[in-house]
């Protein structure tokens, strides 16, 4: 009886399959859930970038507007006042500005809606973007530290400061008589950072506007420092290539975060937004929860059904695997003492019992072949590709018959008939493979010659007209793919039945046998010979680029056929006339034709005078064109 240990072992590796099994399906499918919501949240982020980005430039734009039409005209010194009161009321509709000024070509302010502004110097050389000349865009610099020009100063890179207690100022290019004169603007932070604080708390993440150089105007998070590039490099660089993007960063909120970035189709910035990625986990961080707070009670429950089922089938397995025991030692009796060979294999194809006929007909002792692979006996002449066929259908239907040649101790081949069958056990697992062989080698070589015999003249062991037809039509679509030509040539020998009337069939049967040597030497081993019967032979010559190439071959069919040899001790000489038809002609021609018209050329051959050659002619069918004559050959 088998150990029960190694089917312990098996049945917990199968368990423990399935319970990783399950466990990774759960895990994959809440890892695809993970990776919707990330998606999700940076879609999000991505719609409050760009609401923020559209507000800001809306209103940049907007002011823009406004301001060129107020200004519209204003171009005098005497009209400084009227356009500061204008300033004033435009400040009423624009929670986003602190104040509007004028500066000239020096950076110093000229008119302001707050009065004391006036002649505060605001340098602009930093401002982005750099412009060489007249300003035609709006330029950004970079936060000033105070609540208006008067009264504040340019922020030190890296600062942290409120909002509320700064400013970031922008100029705008005017029309006037001059062209020195633009707009500075002073836009509230405190007002923006409220706008985009409603929308993304601080506990979810953080908004920013940068300029495009990196620079850092404005941020939700109070404790970020303002100014400076060093922080934002990387974003930098994107903003000088994409419109807008998503990624993961730490760096803004210190801990992993989804980034999405918008930037300004109009003016030299861009806003990025940042949510905590841990927050966007948080429903997904529950149904993980749940999920595995279900599946691992069930996973465990079912583990233990599946240990106590195992437990009950262990004594009825035990049962099963002695009764198979016994078969097989019954089975390897049953077999040892019938005519046919019987080779018996382990699944592993390890030969276990062979029986006295196998012995008999291969010549291997029992011992010699007892633990081998039958392969050993193999002769060598079936490729890899049948046996790997034989195996597949070994394994899918369990059971192969078929031909197959093997090879004795002493070296000799023999074909075998042979069936081979799987046995599998109660649980449909092979257990062995039987195979039952016959020799079959006489009937195979009679077989063999009944097909020589069918195919070949028996004199001459030339082909006959079966094998002819067959190699015709080979031939023929061999010279239509190649593109080249075909010669069927019609031989008939002249003289032969005087040879045979006068010495007797015998002589004449040598005769044949002679010239047919004779002919085939002539030929090329893709060429054909046949014989039709009586004196009549049929050559196909192939891969012909023209005509022209057959007539050497030809002239030396003439040659040989002419020239004189022994038969029953007399020499004797006969001469050949020779009808050639070519492949392919115009029209569909079939083989028949093409014999028929070597035929019809051959008869032409004879009736001009014999021992020639005569070519069928395409243009007029019943005529032919006589290509050679030899000296006339009395035989």
């Amino acid at each position: 009886m088998l150990p029960r240990k190694p089917s312990w072992r098996n049945f917990l590796v199968v368990l423990a399959a399935c319970v990783i099994g399950v466990l990774g399906i759960a895990l994959s499918a809440l890892w695809a859930l993970r990776s919707e919501m990330l998606a999700g949240s940076f879609q999000v982020s991505a719609l409050m970038a760009r609401s923020f980005e559209h507000h800001l430039t809306q209103s940049l734009n907007a002011t823009t507007q406004a301001a060129t039409q107020v200004l519209a005209g204003a171009d005098k010194a005497t009209d400084r006042r009227e356009v500061e009161a204008d300033f004033k009321r435009m400040l009423r509709g624009a929670p986003h500005l602190r104040s509007l000024s004028l500066i000239n070509a020096d950076d110093r302010i000229v008119a302001s809606s707050n009065p004391a502004n006036v002649g505060r110097q605001v340098p602009t050389g930093d401002y982005l973007p750099v412009i060489q000349g007249q300003q035609t865009v709006l330029r950004l610099g970079e936060p000033w530290v105070g609540r208006d020009f008067a009264d504040g100063q340019a922020l030190r890179p890296g600062t942290a400061q409120s909002a509320a207690s700064t400013l970031i100022a922008a100029t705008l290019p005017l029309q006037d008589d001059t062209g020195q004169m633009r707009l500075l603007v002073a836009l509230n932070p405190d007002y923006l950072v409220n706008l985009m604080s409603q929308q993304l708390n601080g506990q979810t993440g953080l908004a920013e506007v940068l300029r495009l150089d990196g620079t850092r105007l404005l941020s939700t998070d109070p404790d970020h420092r303002l100014g400076g590039a060093s922080d934002n490099q990387a974003l930098a660089r994107q903003f000088s290539e994409l419109e807008f993007g998503q990624l993961e960063s730490d760096g803004a909120l210190g801990q992993p975060a989804l980034t999405a970035f918008r930037v300004s189709p109009l003016y030299p910035f861009a806003v990025v937004t940042h949510l905590r990625r841990d927050v966007a986990l948080q429903r997904w961080m529950s149904v993980v929860t749940t999920v595995l707070g279900v599946l691992m009670p069930v996973l465990v429950a079912l583990s233990v059904l599946a240990v106590g089922f195992h437990r009950r089938q262990m004594a009825l397995e035990a049962q099963r695997l002695e009764s198979e025991r016994l078969q097989r030692i019954n089975a390897a009796c049953v077999f040892t003492n019938i005519r046919e060979g019987i080779l018996i294999t382990q699944a592993d194809a390890t030969i276990t019992d062979v029986n006295d006929a196998f012995v008999r007909i291969t010549g291997y002792s029992r011992d010699e072949v007892l633990g081998q692979n039958p392969r050993f006996l193999s002769s060598g002449r079936q490729d890899k590709a049948f046996y790997e066929a034989m195996w597949r259908e070994l394994l899918g239907t369990g059971h192969w018959r078929g031909e197959i040649w093997n090879r004795r101790k002493d070296g000799e081949a023999f074909a075998e008939m042979l069936t081979i069958s799987a046995v599998p056990d109660s649980r449909g697992q092979v257990q062995q493979y039987v195979a039952i062989f016959n020799n079959i080698t006489d009937i195979k070589a009679y077989q063999s010659e009944l097909e020589h015999i069918a195919r070949f003249d028996p004199l001459t062991d030339l082909p006959n007209r079966l094998l002819l037809d067959d190699r015709l039509r080979q031939a023929m679509n061999q010279a239509q793919r190649r593109r080249q030509l075909l010669a069927v040539v019609f031989i008939d020998l002249d003289g032969f039945k005087a040879i045979n009337d006068s010495l007797g069939h015998e002589a004449g049967d040598q005769v044949l046998i002679t010239l047919s040597c004779r002919l085939r030497a002539v030929l090329r081993d893709s060429d054909t010979l046949a014989r039709l019967g009586g004196d009549e032979f049929v050559a196909l010559l192939a891969d012909l680029p023209t005509q022209g190439d057959a007539l050497p071959t030809l002239h030396r069919l003439l040659e040989v056929a002419a020239q004189p040899m022994d038969a029953l001790g007399h020499s004797v000489q006969v001469s050949a006339s020779i009808g050639v038809s070519f492949f392919p002609q115009p029209g569909k021609r079939t083989a028949d034709e093409l014999q028929h018209q070597a035929d019809l050329a051959m008869y032409q051959a004879k009736a001009a005078g014999k021992n020639r050659i005569q070519l069928w002619s395409d243009a007029t069918p019943q005529a032919v064109t006589t290509v050679a004559v030899l000296p006339a050959l009395v035989a």
